[in-house]
């Protein structure tokens, strides 16, 4: 009996020996585990920080597209308005003249008219007298 209590003991000192060495290695396991997981969360705030950077970047780049674009449709809307301007003024002009074509072309109508009743009259006395 003495032999079995003797061989339980030292089957009890090994198993506690191998528990601490597994207690170690557990412990080392565990402090390279929480290493990974402080270096898991230092990649993931570094990530959403570059996220974030490249959403302000997008939203500046989108923003000074916006400002582009809106100070070309000013400048089109500012040529369009010049030209239809000009345009106006033209039109103003031609019609302008059109109408002092056709006052001089009445005015030249009107003056054969006239001529024309004074021939008449010129001749309707002409023929009285010859009478």
């Amino acid at each position: 009996m003495d032999s079995k209590l003797l061989i339980l003991a030292a089957t009890i000192v090994l198993s506690l020996a191998a528990c601490r060495d597994d207690t170690a290695s557990a412990q080392q396991e565990a402090d390279q585990a929480a290493a990974a997981a402080e270096d898991a969360r230092q990649s993931a705030s570094e990530a959403l920080d570059d996220a974030g950077d490249a959403a302000r970047e997008g939203y500046d780049a989108a923003s000074a597209g916006a400002r582009e674009a809106t100070a070309d449709s000013r400048e089109a809307m500012d040529r369009a308005g010049d030209a239809t301007e000009a345009a106006a003024r033209e039109a103003g002009a031609e019609a302008s003249e059109a109408a002092a074509a056709a006052a001089r072309a009445s005015s030249d109508a009107m003056d054969r008219a006239a001529e024309s009743a004074d021939t008449a009259a010129e001749d309707a006395r002409d023929d009285r007298d010859d009478q």
